[in-house]
């Protein structure tokens, strides 16, 4: 598992599609500071983003900071 820490910079919502009324969209940056903690995860992830899609509710905050696991999955084939 790799560990990385990234703050959310934006949400926006806009219509849904396919029966969904909404879409909620975050936009997450590294984080570059602000504590001791911040400046290890910015040494090793200086730069990047990540967006997020949910057609449910919105689950982020803007200026939060998050952690975002990376695991490695099994591949898993699909039927012939």
């Amino acid at each position: 598992m790799t560990r990385a820490k990234f703050k959310c910079v934006s949400v926006t919502k806009r219509e849904g599609w396919s029966g969904h009324k909404f879409v909620y969209s975050a936009e997450f940056h590294p984080v570059t500071g602000g504590s001791p903690e911040n400046a290890v995860f910015y040494a090793a992830t200086p730069g990047g983003k990540i967006e997020l899609s949910t057609t449910t509710v919105d689950h982020f905050d803007v200026g939060k900071e998050y952690y975002i696991d990376f695991t490695e999955c099994e591949t898993v084939k699909a039927d012939s």
